[in-house]
């Protein structure tokens, strides 16, 4: 069972019935839904600048997250961050629609009718 399917049956049934470029699109625009909800821009540069980007943006959270002096809503804002631009990063270059979906929804704040946020 992937990620997608544990966490949202839903989206994963209704993903399923897409064909595969209608699920790419949804990807896409999961990833910009996610980037504009936690303020951030689409990064810039291939595939290879993105993905250091990801791994800066976590490693950002994590100390957050190890921080006790930290604001208590700190870590869940770098988290989202990290996780809207993996989206884009899985929908830019080639992943699976369902992981940059995933990412999306999480960069959302996990919502609970993640259908309707995707406009599935």
């Amino acid at each position: 069972m992937d990620r997608l399917e544990h966490q949202w049956p839903d989206v994963a049934r209704a993903l399923d019935s897409l064909g595969v470029a209608q699920q790419k699109q949804v990807a896409v625009r999961a990833a910009a839904l996610a980037l504009e909800a936690v303020g951030q821009t689409a990064p810039d540069g291939d595939e290879q600048a993105v993905t250091a980007e990801v791994e800066r943006l976590d490693l950002v959270a994590w100390d957050i997250q190890d921080n006790e002096a930290a604001a208590p809503d700190a870590y869940a804002a770098a988290f989202r961050r990290a996780r809207a631009v993996n989206a884009y990063v899985l929908a830019r270059f080639g992943g699976r629609p369902a992981d940059a979906i995933f990412e999306a929804l999480h960069a959302l704040g996990a919502p609970a009718d993640a259908g309707s946020a995707l406009g599935l």
